[in-house]
């Protein structure tokens, strides 16, 4: 997903959010559109973010949020059963997207290694560390720690992301909430006989 299509204020891909709901609720969309004409947009973006802000960004994932008494969806889950066709339609829509060196604050032009976002709604951050350019898994938690703000909407807790990896070849490590120097990280290693760590990569790492 391109980086510029960032919105830095309130941490959201708008784009990608608007589109998703244009094209598998056009019938609310419509109505919402006969109500606020050209504005529609900014209004239903307006209403997620608040949203978002109140219950939080997996809630609103789950269930949707509410834009002028109407419900709309942000995310689709795979039905129980193939029975529905629309159901399926849009569930195919879901995508997962990647972003590269995102610019996250209207502050500074500090980047995030990797983003993962679900229809524009970022969750997931991750920075990335090679030893071989004598950078380790430590760099990345001290980066977390020292030059991520909290108080970012990004990283507001609950609010939008909710896990933050720090990786290198060798291990992965994780946090679901920074708090400057209190941030505390948890492995997420596969271990390897018995051991910290995961099994070596038989094509060799990077």
């Amino acid at each position: 997903m391109n980086p510029d299509g960032f919105d830095r204020d309130r941490a959201i891909f708008p784009k990608s959010v608007l589109n998703f709901i244009r094209e598998t609720q056009p019938k609310e969309w419509a109505r919402l559109e006969s109500l606020h004409g050209a504005k529609t947009g900014e209004q239903i973006l307006t209403d997620l973010c608040k949203w978002m802000d109140s219950y939080g960004s997996l809630a609103t994932l789950r269930h949707g949020f509410k834009c002028y008494g109407r419900t709309l969806r942000v995310a689709y889950f795979k039905a129980a059963h193939g029975l529905n066709p629309e159901l399926e339609e849009r569930y195919a829509k879901n995508h997962v997207g990647i972003t590269r060196q995102l610019h996250f604050s209207a502050r500074n032009e500090k980047s995030l290694d990797v983003t993962l976002s679900v229809k524009g709604i970022p969750l997931a951050t991750s920075e990335l560390k090679n030893p071989l350019t004598g950078q380790t898994i430590e760099d990345a938690m001290r980066q977390y720690r020292l030059d991520r703000d909290p108080r970012e909407p990004i990283f507001d807790f609950k609010k939008r992301t909710l896990v933050h990896f720090a990786v290198d070849t060798e291990q992965v490590f994780m946090t679901t909430r920074l708090a400057g120097t209190a941030t505390h990280f948890l492995p997420f290693n596969k271990g390897h006989n018995g051991s910290a760590g995961n099994p070596p990569d038989p094509q060799g790492r990077n």
